[in-house]
């Protein structure tokens, strides 16, 4: 897989993991921050391109902490 590839799959499964919060989310205001968080997420998702390679670094790098914090939140509600 290349590091175009593992930074959308990065990418979308962070999404996931917000999806998951919104889904299980006790407020509909909760919901809402959620959706807000997740939203340049999908946007960045649909824009990324392969000649990103500054942007795909940084989500290689950044990323897996990201999910980390989104799945434990998801782990304590």
């Amino acid at each position: 897989m290349d590091a175009h590839e593992r930074a959308r799959a990065l990418l979308n499964a962070v999404i996931a993991a917000y999806s998951a919060r919104i889904h299980g989310a006790p407020t509909p205001e909760a919901a809402g921050a959620l959706r807000e968080a997740r939203a340049p997420l999908l946007a960045e998702r649909d824009t990324l391109t392969a000649d990103s390679q500054v942007r795909i670094a940084e989500i290689l790098r950044d990323m897996p902490a990201q999910l980390t914090a989104v799945r434990e939140a998801t782990a304590g509600e």
